[in-house]
């Protein structure tokens, strides 16, 4: 599923591509994706008008109408993609919705699991999954960080880490890719986790996010993404197997011995 850093990137894609432009038709072969809004009237509001901005609310991008108060928002499910091409080019199957543009090109919505959603909002806390979203990981600072821990004492951190109530954005991969960071077992309750490991989670979610939108995704061999269920050797150490669990429901890849649940270990750390 795209996650914070590939949603910042599809901000900037459309961005570059899609504003300030009069948008002529709109096709949609799945209406199913559209969620309180037909497509008829959804259509209409769009047509003869521009994409003046665009943000990032956690998974979802809202983009802005000219004359309009509504926004257009657009979550990208397990599969989604956009895709800016001139208005000639072959269609993929899996292109869900086309919006076309006065200079000949046009962007399209790719969601090859028809689990992408669309909505045409005045508000996007309307969208139920926006209006209870936590903060934003890049701009939380680490006094809030830590009191959403505090009321979640008793809950897994990888769960923790999942849960788009707590904190927006994170997904499996990358949840797997801060922990690892941090060195911090992801079968771990936070309870169990002490201060300096907690200062540790902090540091290393702002920049493994960070560094994911600079890198645009090109990541090195020093990222356990790279090493996900290919070679299965941890970037530390290439003697250590990364080891595949399920944790909180989802697949969690993770160093059994760099991220080894040590509570001693901890409370050292903490008196240190």
């Amino acid at each position: 599923m795209p996650e914070l850093p590939d949603v910042e990137s599809f901000k900037t894609y459309f961005k570059k591509t899609s504003l300030n432009k009069v948008i002529i038709d709109v096709q949609c072969s799945c209406k199913d994706l559209i969620r309180n809004i037909n497509f008829k009237d959804l259509k209409s509001k769009l047509v003869g008008r521009r994409f003046i901005d665009i943000n990032r609310r956690g998974k979802f991008l809202i983009c802005e109408i000219k004359n309009i108060p509504e926004k257009l928002i657009l979550h990208f499910g397990m599969t989604g993609n956009l895709h800016y091409v001139k208005q000639n080019t072959k269609k993929d199957r899996f292109t869900r919705l086309v919006i076309k543009f006065e200079n000949g090109y046009e962007l399209r919505l790719f969601s090859i699991r028809k689990l992408a959603k669309i909505y045409l909002v005045e508000d996007p806390e309307e969208v139920k999954l926006i209006r209870e979203m936590g903060p934003e990981p890049l701009t939380i600072s680490e006094k809030d960080f830590f009191k959403i821990l505090d009321r979640h004492q008793r809950k897994n951190i990888k769960a923790f880490l999942l849960d788009q109530r707590n904190i927006a954005g994170i997904g499996n991969v990358y949840s797997d890719e801060i922990l690892f960071k941090a060195k911090i077992d992801p079968h771990k309750s936070i309870e169990t986790i002490g201060l300096k490991q907690r200062k540790k989670l902090f540091k290393s979610m702002k920049m493994v996010l960070e560094e994911a939108i600079d890198c645009n995704m090109y990541f090195d061999s020093s990222w356990l993404i790279v090493h996900r269920n290919t070679d299965m050797k941890c970037p530390r150490n290439e003697n250590h197997k990364l080891k595949r669990e399920i944790i909180a429901g989802r697949s969690c890849y993770f160093c059994p011995i760099c991220q080894a649940n040590n509570s001693c270990i901890n409370r050292y750390e903490d008196a240190s």
